[in-house]
């Protein structure tokens, strides 16, 4: 939920952006697809899904870093609406809002406070250390200062994040997806062709979901350490399916239960998170109609 114009700005170049990251993925994914003969499944199946999970942890971190990068601009852009300083660390504590507007209790919007110059860029979690500093290669930097005019070298310090489980739940999904769904198929009476065809829709559906996964639980991650924050809501396209639609409908997730950190995503899905630092913003997308509804 953003008051500040660019701040729904970047909510959508960052949607963009992780429909980009999931297109290049599925480009790739198309090429790794003739690695499984639909007629000798077994022996090649945990090959091409050996290549997929390396294809899949490639383009989830370029999730992450896109979903990071992102966080950083919200924030800078976002925090002077609401009165406090972008320079504000996301460990500081929230400070209690007061209310103005008189007898009539009316709620007036703070003046936004002069932006400053903050060095940032993008961070990509990895499961090492439980605090690390990154760098990032140079093409990434000279990516970021062509878009923001930064200069100098930047690293932040990031969370761990262990993507061991998600590693794992990725490998079951194409195997049910690619090997054993064709066999299955098959012997429910389809076609061999037609066989194939479904299981490249569902594979390549599951396969992009754990790619984007990546942006998801990076962004979470920090929304979740940020002292700042409110909490999230669901940023959809605009013609999501029904499932995507109830979940945005439901606004601001807070942050009071372990579920907050999770994002709920079926395959094929594309929708991102806002984070929320006011939650009296107005909602992102069509929201409130599907609040209506």
């Amino acid at each position: 939920m953003a008051w500040t114009p660019e701040g729904r700005r970047l909510s959508e170049e960052h949607r963009l952006a992780q429909q980009d990251v999931r297109d290049a993925f599925l480009a790739e994914f198309i090429a790794l697809w003739v690695l499984l003969d639909p007629d000798r499944l077994d022996e090649t199946g945990p090959g091409w899904v050996r290549a997929v999970m390396n294809l899949i942890r490639w383009y989830r971190q370029q999730s992450a870093q896109a979903a990071a990068d992102y966080y950083w601009r919200f924030r800078e852009a976002e925090l002077p609406a609401i009165g406090v300083d972008p320079t504000t660390p996301p460990t500081a504590p929230r400070r209690p809002r007061q209310r103005v507007g008189g007898e009539t209790g009316q709620r007036e919007r703070p003046s936004p406070r002069p932006r400053t110059r903050r060095e940032s860029s993008l961070v990509i979690p990895e499961p090492r250390n439980s605090r690390v500093r990154f760098d990032f290669d140079r093409r990434a930097l000279e990516r970021a200062e062509d878009r923001d005019r930064r200069r100098g070298r930047v690293t932040f310090e990031v969370p761990e994040i262990d993507w061991r489980r998600e590693d794992r739940a990725a490998q079951i999904s194409l195997n049910v997806a690619g090997p054993l769904g064709q066999k299955y198929k098959r012997s429910r009476g389809q076609r061999r062709e037609q066989a194939q065809r479904n299981s490249f829709v569902e594979s390549s559906g599951a396969a992009s979901r754990h790619v984007l996964t990546g942006g998801r639980k990076s962004l979470l991650t920090l929304l979740e350490q940020d002292r700042q924050i409110v909490g999230w809501v669901r940023v959809t396209d605009g013609d999501p399916c029904a499932f995507c639609a109830m979940l945005a409908s439901r606004g601001i997730v807070r942050y009071k239960s372990e579920a907050a950190a999770k994002f709920q995503a079926h395959d094929h899905c594309a929708c991102t998170a806002e984070p929320v630092y006011d939650e009296s913003a107005p909602w992102p997308g069509r929201a409130r109609e599907f609040r209506g509804l």
